[in-house]
């Protein structure tokens, strides 16, 4: 069993890397490679670290989050030690091609420490889903406020996108799942293989003070992602509106859900499409998310030195 779940890791790491390479081959092949180095060297390195500040206080800021849906579970763990996991699991997200993503770590270094898999993995994916909800919902209603910054058919595809995680949720919280869940057949073994029973019985035990507590915690961490890029903008010699990245930031969000190596690929042909309707050159707009990317990686090292750390402390603990 452990080797069938080992292989199948290995093949979805397999799957990211082949997508990251077509995605990454198709944006490299609409720059020139002169413009790229250009675009790249005149990024203003302060400005690139005050956007990885940002950054770090925003992995902070998404901990905040998770332990405020852990404590409507009844489950109580240091922020620090939500903070270490979120840093362990950027690690495994951008460094590490091995379909064992962030969030898996975050599940599993949870449940080892309260024994606890269902609200782990609950917290998780709701964790995941309320930042994304809060990201397109403010997205709707900036490209709302300035249309002239959201063309019609971005501006339909974030209240698609919208609507379509409202009524997952919505789904969710149906009583169909328990009485599907005990049912033979593919259908259940589908449903039971991508864990939506548990994760639909573990919404009733969140409080509606914790899920409102959780979305405004979300907003302030969209606020930072978006200043963020907004830095980046500012690095590179570019004056675009702000409301612009609330546009921008929502759908490059869902587009990295997409299973990419580290989100390679799918950020860079997502920047050079959507900054390029904007009027940014695509060179430009490929170094925007090169920069992003940088400090990304940037912060998956530090997760991979406190991951280093951790287990060292837990070998002297054993000894």
């Amino acid at each position: 069993m452990k080797q069938k779940r080992s292989s199948s890791r290995h093949l979805r790491g397999i799957l990211q890397v082949g997508i990251s390479v077509i995605l990454l081959v198709v944006a490299f092949r609409q720059v020139e490679w002169g413009d790229l180095r250009s675009s790249l060297a005149q990024i203003s390195l302060p400005w690139l670290a005050a956007a990885w500040v940002l950054f770090l206080v925003g992995v902070i800021v998404r901990a905040v989050r998770w332990q405020v849906l852990l404590q409507s579970l009844d489950v109580h763990r240091p922020l620090r030690d939500l903070v270490l996991w979120y840093f362990v699991g950027g690690f495994f997200n951008v460094l590490l091609p091995t379909g064992f993503g962030g969030d898996a770590v975050r599940v599993v270094e949870l449940s080892q420490d309260t024994q606890r898999v269902g609200a782990a993995l609950n917290s998780v994916v709701v964790d995941r889903y309320l930042g994304l909800v809060a990201l397109l919902a403010m997205g709707l209603v900036a490209g709302a406020l300035r249309p002239d910054l959201a063309p019609g058919p971005i501006l339909g595809l974030i209240g698609l996108l919208l609507a379509g995680g409202i009524l997952a949720a919505w789904l969710l919280t149906r009583p169909w799942w328990r009485n599907w869940a005990q049912r033979g057949g593919l259908a259940t073994r589908l449903l039971r293989m991508l864990k939506l029973p548990d994760v639909a019985a573990g919404l009733s035990s969140y409080t509606s003070g914790s899920i409102v507590r959780a979305f405004l915690v979300s907003i302030i961490f969209n606020l930072l992602q978006i200043f963020w890029n907004v830095m980046i903008s500012v690095g590179l010699g570019l004056r675009l509106p702000i409301a612009l990245y609330f546009v921008i930031v929502p759908l490059t969000a869902a587009a990295l859900l997409l299973p990419a190596f580290g989100g390679l690929g799918v950020r860079e042909l997502s920047y050079v499409t959507l900054l390029g309707s904007a009027g940014v050159p695509q060179a430009t707009a490929l170094a925007f998310s090169l920069s992003i990317y940088a400090i990304t990686v940037a912060t998956g090292l530090l997760g991979g030195v406190l991951y280093f750390v951790q287990g060292l402390r837990r070998t002297r603990r054993k000894i």
